[in-house]
Formats: C-alpha cells, structure tokens, sequence
C-alpha cells in the first residue's frame, strides 16, 4: 500500500479523526522545509500540537526546545545523567512530577536499562502530518481505546506482541521505545503530553514505525469489519 492508501484506511477505516503526525530525524538540515521558529515549552509534544491543529511541517533542533526528550529519544540530542538531575532540581518545586529527585533519579536509571537511550547521530527532527512527510520513521495515531485495539488485534493476526506503557514521560514511551526497538507501542503518555496535543479523555496515542505500519495496514479494512460484525452480533 502507498502512504496515501495507509492514511485513508487509519481514517476511513478504522475511523481516527485527529490529524496522523509522522516524524524523520535527518542527518543534515532539509534545505526545502523551514526550521521551527522559537522554543518550544516543553517541548516536541508542544510542536505535536501545532501539527494536529494547524497541519504544519518544520525541521526543529535543540535550541527549539526547553524540554529535549523528543529529541534524545530520536537520536538528535543526548542528555547527561548530570544534567536530567539538574533539570529536575530546578522544576520539581512547582511541577511534582516525582516524589523528590531520588526517585526521579531511579525511575531515570529504569528507564535507561528498560528502553536504552539511541545513539546521536541525526542533526534534527523533521515534524509534519503523515499525508506531507516522505518515508516517514514513525507515525503517531491520536486514537481511541477501540481502535488501538484494532490495530493491536492486526499487529497480533501476524503473529507480534504489541507492547504498551504507562508513566511518566510521553517521548519516552512514546517515541524512545519505538525508534529504537522499531517495534509499534502504544501510552496512556503523561500530563504534559495530553494536555499540548490535545488528547481528550478517550484517546490514547498509538507510535507505530512506518515499516511495521505498511505491514499491518492491508489487513485494517477486514479487521474493523469483523470487530464491528462481532460487536453487533451482541
């Protein structure tokens, strides 16, 4: 299937209303699409944001974010244990995300051991709706329970385990893991990434990368009418 053809059955098939967002880090500036303007506050799920709403295309670098865990989790940036300590320190009186920074500090050496930090070797993210972005690496599906569902039960008809996480972290879950494992996950994500894409309480994000997407998608179609036929059948 072509990408145009995958976008119109994750639409019309099996029914994802927001826009599908597809994300390419580049070893070199791209000189044809503008580089984002500003800093991002947080960050990627910011810049995520403005894609669902406005169907924007831009390349961003780390000065363009305050929060850099899109971009270390896609091979741009790297962060020191040093600094994420730091970073922590600074917000943690008024965003509690974590008890005190001893836990933050165990949870960052979970994480690291669970979903291993990729290697830098890209200079910047390029940002855009699935529809716009060539060969795009992953593609991020705003979704409903029921339609992951779909795609997991798909994901399972040939065969794979389809992994899913909760905590704190939406690039982490997100995007780390699927980039470096190049396998589909999907999260309930955190705060800061519902709130800045605009996830509302029935939705969920769906990461899958395109490779694997192009796989599973023939069989979407048959899928959705099977769960729908069962589904009525009760």
């Amino acid at each position: 299937m072509t990408r145009q053809e995958i976008e119109k059955t994750l639409k019309e098939d099996l029914g994802v209303k927001k826009e599908i967002v597809a994300l390419k880090p580049l070893k070199e500036f791209p000189p044809d699409i503008p580089h984002y303007e500003g800093v991002a506050t947080p960050g990627l799920c910011v810049q995520i944001g403005e894609v669902v709403k406005e169907g924007t295309v831009f390349y961003t670098t780390r000065e363009n974010h305050q929060c850099y865990e899109g971009l270390i989790a896609t091979g741009v940036c790297e962060l020191s244990r040093e600094e994420f300590r730091k970073a922590v320190e600074e917000f943690l009186g008024s965003f509690p995300a974590y008890r005190d920074i001893d836990t933050a500090m165990s949870l960052y050496e979970k994480c690291i051991t669970s979903i291993p930090v990729p290697k830098v070797e890209n200079k910047c993210l390029l940002v855009g709706p699935f529809s716009k972005i060539d060969d795009p690496d992953l593609v991020l599906i705003f979704c409903t329970p029921h339609q992951a569902d779909i795609l997991v039960r798909v994901y399972a008809y040939l065969g794979e385990i389809f992994e899913g996480f909760g905590g704190s972290g939406g690039c982490l879950f997100n995007i780390r893991h699927a980039y470096y494992k190049r396998v589909p996950t999907f999260s309930t994500s955190d705060l800061s990434w519902r709130m800045f894409i605009g996830l509302n309480e029935n939705e969920l994000t769906v990461t899958m990368p395109y490779e694997r997407l192009a796989v599973i998608a023939p069989y979407i179609k048959d899928n959705v009418e099977y769960v729908n036929n069962f589904l009525s059948m009760f």
